[in-house]
């Protein structure tokens, strides 16, 4: 079988090909020459819409540019009528975009789901963290990615290389602030050190000091009572 012929197969056995095309029976809320929106027959919530291509595109990536402008703005109209008709205090907007991601129908649909609160509807998404070099990596693939596929890889190339300037600069101010400080606390150790050195040296002398007292005190010439009788007996020789 040709693309083509693989093509019709698959648009022969999708019911929502069938919907579309009113072959199938189901609420439409909404029709146009491009898409059809239907309430969903196992809803999350009461008006769940589903917003179908009226051409058989299994997902996102096949869809032409201006089909996928005029689903962006047929999805906000209808999210305004839920928000407005049901009284909903909010509305989740997804697509499963591929097996993996959930996608049960081999038809591209975007789900509109009217939210009230404490409603149970559980789209919950987990949080992680990662490494900051990861982190680095994914940036720097995922940004030539998207900018390859709105053909502006020149510009990025540019950018990227100006955001990795700036973290390097970034890092090397981190770097040279930690040095600066490794060499504060060397100089304070080092003056401390001086400090003890030099205190540890008066405490020295301080003991020299005191040995030696008793010895100086010992030298100091003792005045006797008889020189002051002999000086009192020449002053009275010249009086």
């Amino acid at each position: 079988m040709t693309p083509e012929q693989m093509a019709e197969a698959a648009k022969q056995q999708c019911i929502f090909c069938h919907i579309s095309a009113g072959r199938a029976a189901a609420k439409k809320v909404y029709e146009d020459d491009k898409v059809v929106a239907v309430l969903d027959i196992n809803p999350a919530n009461p008006g769940h819409v589903l917003l179908v291509t009226k051409e058989h595109y299994m997902v996102m990536p096949q869809i032409p540019e201006d089909v996928i402008q005029h689903i962006g703005m047929v999805t906000k109209a209808i999210s305004h009528a839920l928000l407005r008709a049901l009284k909903a205090q909010g509305t989740t907007i997804f697509v499963a975009n591929g097996v993996t991601a959930g996608q049960r129908a081999q038809h591209f649909m975007l789900h509109i789901i009217p939210r009230m609160e404490n409603d149970g509807v559980g789209i919950d998404i987990p949080q992680f963290t990662i490494s900051d070099s990861d982190y680095k990596k994914i940036h720097g693939v995922l940004s030539k990615g998207i900018a390859k596929a709105f053909g502006k890889v020149d510009g990025l190339e540019e950018e990227s290389k100006k955001e990795e300037k700036m973290i390097e600069k970034a890092e090397e101010k981190i770097e040279k602030k930690a040095e600066e400080e490794k060499k504060e606390e060397h100089a304070e150790k080092k003056t401390g050190k001086k400090e003890i050195e030099k205190k540890e040296t008066e405490k020295e002398a301080k003991k020299e000091y005191k040995k030696k007292e008793p010895e100086e005190k010992q030298k100091k010439p003792v005045k006797k009572e008889n020189d002051k009788m002999d000086l009192d007996k020449i002053a009275e020789l010249f009086s």
